[in-house]
């Protein structure tokens, strides 16, 4: 009995692999949808006059534990603006958004911006439209 018992204990343990996962992936559970995110991955140097900065990205379907992010990174070094922003799938905790100012200017300037969800559809919905900043008298932004 104890070959048998122990050929049948890995059965189930085969069985109960297969039947959870597909080629590795876990498949999934009943009632459960995977989020739909906005997707994209853009690097740029901009002349700050030129904002604002226009682009368009694509969707992705995630798995099914994975949020939906959103990761911005702007450096300004004079009139010049470094922008980096990905948007896509993450299995990373979920985080309210939450804007960093790493260093303010004079001269350089850099923040950061951060969002991880899973309450809908699309909500890593930042958007790169920003208004352009007042300039002074003498073309200074203020």
């Amino acid at each position: 009995s104890g070959p048998l018992l122990l050929l049948l204990l890995l059965v189930v343990v085969v069985v109960v692999v297969v039947v959870t996962s597909y080629n590795g992936f876990p498949l999934p559970i009943a009632g459960v949808q995977a989020l739909r995110c906005q997707r994209g991955t853009i690097e740029t140097e901009q002349d700050v006059l030129e904002l604002p900065f226009s682009w368009t990205g694509g969707q992705k379907t995630c798995e099914v534990s994975e949020g939906c992010q959103d990761t911005l990174m702007i450096i300004e070094n004079g009139p010049k603006l470094n922008l980096v922003l990905i948007k896509g799938c993450t299995t990373a905790e979920d985080q309210e958004p939450r804007v960093t100012r790493h260093r303010a200017g004079p001269g350089l300037s850099i923040i950061s911006y951060t969002h991880v969800c899973r309450h809908a559809d699309f909500c890593n919905d930042l958007s790169l439209w920003v208004p352009p900043t007042n300039t002074g008298a003498r073309g200074r932004r203020c």
